[in-house]
This record gives structure tokens, sequence and C-alpha cells, in this order.
């Protein structure tokens, strides 16, 4: 069987399990309005002859009148602390064992971080205090200061 068969059935079934987002094919991710934010789950493959590992990652999208204010967001296994998690596809079976596993790797682990990270003021005390958490959510150090100005600004948080 070919991986973009083994692919598209992994997909199929996360579709199924993630009925009331909306799957967005060219990002090979999932997303959902949640009041001024946008929620993502996004999927990453890494292929192989005969199969593929999937891994996923979560964002938060803060968006004022259309415009993006700041992104944050985290691969799964880096947000429990254990490393990069990946789940191995490499029949029909697996594709759709894999596809339960990580979506209940996801609602154990990507909607509590999206729940937390969705307020404004959680971001902009994280990105100040810096470090390890800081790090995490946003990884390019350069422009924290830059996320909490846009949404200290449009979000009246605290300065």
């Amino acid at each position: 069987m070919r991986v973009s068969e083994l692919q598209s059935e992994f997909i199929d079934r996360l579709k199924e399990l993630l009925s009331d987002w909306q799957y967005v094919r060219g990002e090979r991710g999932f997303k959902k309005s949640i009041g001024e934010n946008v929620w993502h789950f996004h999927i990453a493959c890494v292929n192989h002859t005969g199969d593929f590992d999937c891994t996923g990652d979560v964002a938060i999208e803060f968006v004022s009148d259309k415009l993006r204010l700041c992104i944050v967001g985290a691969e799964l296994g880096n947000i429990e602390g254990v490393g990069q998690k990946r789940f191995t596809v490499g029949n029909m079976q697996q594709a759709v064992e894999s596809a339960d596993a990580i979506y209940n790797y996801f609602s154990a682990v990507g909607i509590p971080f999206l729940k937390r990270y969705s307020d404004p003021n959680e971001v902009i005390n994280t990105l100040r205090v810096g470090g390890k958490e800081a790090m995490l959510i946003s990884p390019i150090v350069s422009l924290h200061k830059q996320q909490i100005d846009s949404l200290a600004q449009y979000f009246d948080a605290s300065m």
C-alpha cells in the first residue's frame, strides 16, 4: 500500500473525530474559531519507504478585525515534556489506530494548552517571565516583545 493512501485514511479518520473542526487541506491541519481566537491542530508526516510517522502540534492565533496579532503554539510531546511524540502508520489498521491515538493525545495535552493560552494575559505573562515556558510557546525570543505589545494593545492587557 502506498504511503499517500495510508495518509488519506489517517486524515479521513481524524476528520471524523474532529467533525466540529474545519479541515484545511493545504495546511494539513484543522482549525476552529473560538471567540477572537483561532485554534489550530496541525499534523506533520515523516514519510518512510513503506510507512510514515505523524506528529501533532497546536497553536492559538489571536485575531482582531481579521488581522493576525500573534500566534503561539507547540508540538504535543513538547507540551507534555517528553520530546517529539510520533505515531507510526504502516497499514490501514494502524492508520485508524494512530488517528485515534493522536486524537486522544490531542484531547489530553493539546486542548488544555489551547484553553490556557487562549487568554492573552497568560501569553503576555509567560513571555514576560521568559525561560523554558516562553520558549515552548514562542521559540523566537526576538519576537517576544512585539507579541507582548500586540496582545497588550488589542486586548487591554496590563502592561
